[in-house]
């Protein structure tokens, strides 16, 4: 399906911070695996060969005609996985880590269709970091898994001889963006644009946490991040606390951080986005693209209540979010058209995520293979938290901007949401204010 296509919500306003902030790395997806063995290298580039083949939007550059953007799909051409050999350079190590940030940094050329950028480098025999750069024009949490499921499979398929054995795609992402923009031209979603006009009336134009530094005149996306963990007891409680009130552990973890937004200082009325999958038709699970969506949650935290009553709100306010999803993000800024403050995001300032469980990941056979997401050192709002399910426990990443925050800051409110958490989870009917 080569030619030029219309373009999803999503990819146009990718396309716009591209073009604003062209040298900038935000909206990179820099995945590494650490592999111990000896990868197949053909048939590991033969495997994404196919995966480019098979998912046109991975081939796709973006061009403007007539005032209108527009997606173009190029013929499939075989991919060269870029190559640095370290082996005895007398710290290789240090230079490979050095070398894998410098990748997650580098930009991409959206206009010459360049979305996937593969480096493999080796420090020795059996030591390698694949470097797997995506831009999130192409990219999200179901795509990455999607991509690594049949990655895997490519791979222990051509190394056997055989053919792929993943069945045919009936749409590609371009099938999408032309289905979305009909439906939403269309009444089919004058529901849910009713539900968020009305849900968002009002909303605070900055609500956040105090922050170290006056919020700068224009956003820079500079960040930073700190991981932490959740332990088992902690999460036993979690969904305990979660199952007694009817809910899931997302709206237990989401009340917490309303509670530490609350403690720290911010306003009765927290204001959280929220990133949701949004692949509405069965034909849309087996693509790669960007599908993802974000919605707004707005939380009332009057000081005093039980930590149990946040919950529940925190519940309702996410199914109720849910079942509006299916409105564009880009689509709701235009239609309530927010006062604008260049050195803040839209309509809210603070961002949560939970993932239940990592899906398996990239396995390449007899070879041990860890994943972990580079670091592009930026930051899209004020503060991030991304909590996602590991065993029995659960790791955290709270990303920062560092125009705002101090690293002991980040710190510290890492440490006092797994503190909250694991007090509230505990003691449910504890009023919401100063917590062990």
């Amino acid at each position: 399906m080569t030619g030029d296509h219309p373009v999803s919500f999503a990819q146009k306003r990718l396309w716009i911070l591209d073009r604003l902030y062209p040298e900038c790395p935000a909206y990179t997806v820099p995945v590494v695996y650490r592999i111990d063995g000896e990868p197949d290298v053909a048939a590991l580039e033969a495997a994404l060969s196919e995966l480019v083949r098979r998912h046109e939007v991975l081939r796709t550059g973006y061009r403007m005609a007539r005032g209108a953007l527009r997606q173009s799909v190029r013929p499939a051409e075989p991919v060269a996985i870029g190559r640095v050999d370290l082996t005895g350079h007398e710290d290789a190590a240090a230079e490979a880590e050095r070398r894998a940030a410098a990748e997650a940094r580098r930009p991409f050329d959206l206009r010459g269709g360049e979305v996937l950028r593969p480096l493999l480098i080796t420090t020795s025999a059996t030591r390698h970091l694949l470097c797997l750069t995506l831009h999130h024009i192409v990219c999200d949490g179901w795509s990455l898994a999607l991509l690594e499921s049949e990655l895997s499979a490519c791979y222990e398929a051509f190394r056997a001889g055989r053919k792929s054995g993943l069945p045919p795609l009936t749409e590609q992402y371009a099938d999408f963006a032309r289905w979305q923009g009909d439906r939403v031209a269309s009444a089919a979603l004058d529901r849910s644009r009713a539900y968020w006009r009305k849900h968002l009336a009002g909303v605070p134009a900055l609500a956040g946490i105090p922050s170290d530094r006056p919020r700068p005149a224009v956003w820079s996306f500079a960040g930073a991040h700190v991981s932490f963990e959740l332990g088992p007891e902690a999460v036993a409680r979690v969904d305990l606390l979660a199952r007694a009130c009817g809910t899931t552990p997302y709206a237990v973890m989401l009340a917490a951080f309303a509670a530490l937004v609350r403690e720290e200082g911010g306003g009765p009325e927290v204001v959280v986005g929220a990133p949701v999958a949004l692949r509405e038709r069965e034909s849309h699970f087996a693509l790669v693209g960007m599908f993802g969506n974000t919605v707004v949650q707005r939380l009332d935290v009057p000081d005093g209540s039980p930590f149990r009553e946040l919950v529940l709100r925190a519940r309702d306010e996410s199914r109720a979010a849910l079942s509006h999803q299916a409105l564009p993000f880009e689509l709701l800024v235009e239609e309530l058209n927010p006062a604008r403050d260049p050195g803040a995001n839209p309509l809210f300032q603070l961002m949560f995520s939970y993932q239940p469980a990592q899906a398996p990941g990239l396995r390449l056979e007899g070879c041990r293979v860890v994943r972990e997401f580079g670091d592009t050192r930026t930051a899209k709002v004020d503060l991030s938290l991304s909590l996602t399910r590991d065993g029995a426990g659960c790791t955290g990443r709270l990303e920062y901007s560092s125009d705002l925050f101090e690293d002991s800051t980040a710190r510290r409110l890492a440490a006092r949401y797994v503190t909250l958490l694991a007090g509230a989870a505990a003691e449910p009917l504890r009023p919401i204010g100063p917590m062990p």
